[in-house]
């Protein structure tokens, strides 16, 4: 019925918290777990391989992989977000729960509740829970992370939104043509969104963890913000024309945070924003490409944007113009 893809590197601290919580899964349905290690050098694996599942309704699946084979030789060219799809495309369920090694589950009716909710209203093709935030010593941090009253009931249009990844459970498909880019999750939620809709279900039970060793805390915030702008302009190639000034109009919000943090890195991806209008502009109206040339001119202008009252009128113009 269900495959849990467990991604693991360098997670010896913390792998055996994430086993637990799904060896303690109650269903009324069989699952595989398919664990892929990314030549992980400390204990991670050696952990995975001598851990016992107690829990009856588990077939385990731990991917073979030799340094040397061609796993080894595309790791080096693509490392996590290969791992990512090669674990995914080993899945045998009907569904799919993601986990990585250094989260873990809290509610041991979790894969339950989601695979009933799909089951009962096929018009859905994912569905997501709330979580709390640990920290290396599993101490809690944040009780709840989403804590607005946020709408329940997400269709293409309302995308991109932030969706804990350890709690996802969706259909299993051919994700083959799910295109590459840092921000992975976030391009296949919007690539799945061309199947069903996406339902939030506000109970926390998943615990992500915040931690050093981190892939998205480990890097500086002008590549974070580089790694969302790389996103939205992957996400260009998947989306339909009426959705080209909402997504135009973050590109610019990014290209903005960017230029507050790092000038050189500003003029590379200002360009490649530029490239990204050339590409598309042939499928926009007369009035979005006027807006988008006013863009680059407001994004350009001489002002210190690091000043919070100037860069917050200028994201409500940008709002006003391409996203509200």
């Amino acid at each position: 019925m269900l495959s849990v893809r467990l991604m693991t590197f360098m997670h010896d601290a913390f792998i055996l918290e994430a086993l637990k919580s799904i060896d303690i899964q109650e269903t009324n349905f069989y699952f595989e777990v398919v664990i892929g290690d990314d030549f992980s050098t400390d204990k991670t694996l050696e952990i995975i391989k001598n851990y016992e599942f107690q829990n009856a309704n588990i077939k385990v699946v731990i991917l073979n992989r030799q340094k040397g084979d061609d796993y080894s030789i595309k790791r080096e060219r693509l490392g996590r977000i290969y791992n990512f799809i090669n674990i995914l495309d080993n899945c045998k369920g009907k569904y799919v729960a993601l986990l990585d090694g250094d989260d873990y589950w809290v509610d041991p009716l979790k894969l339950q509740k989601q695979v009933d909710f799909l089951e009962a209203n096929p018009e859905y093709e994912v569905c997501f829970t709330n979580i709390c935030i640990v920290d290396e010593n599993d101490s809690i941090t944040k009780q709840a992370l989403i804590t607005d009253n946020r709408k329940t009931d997400y269709k293409r249009k309302d995308l991109p939104i932030w969706a804990p990844t350890l709690t996802r459970v969706f259909k299993n498909r051919d994700f083959s043509t799910v295109p590459s880019a840092p921000g992975l999750d976030t391009v296949m939620l919007l690539w799945q969104s061309q199947f069903g809709k996406i339902k939030f279900i506000n109970e926390v039970s998943g615990a992500y963890r915040k931690h050093q060793g981190g892939i998205y805390s480990a890097i500086s915030k002008v590549k974070q913000k580089e790694h969302q702008l790389t996103t939205l302009l992957v996400s260009l190639s998947i989306i339909e024309a009426n959705l080209y000034a909402k997504y135009f109009g973050m590109l610019f919000k990014q290209l903005i945070e960017i230029k507050t943090l790092d000038k050189l890195f500003y003029k590379k991806n200002k360009q490649l924003i530029q490239d990204a209008f050339v590409k598309y502009n042939t499928q926009m109206s007369f009035k979005l490409r006027l807006s988008i040339h006013f863009a680059f001119v407001l994004a350009s202008l001489p002002v210190n944007y690091k000043q919070l009252t100037i860069k917050k009128y200028c994201f409500k113009v940008l709002d006003h113009m391409f996203i509200y």
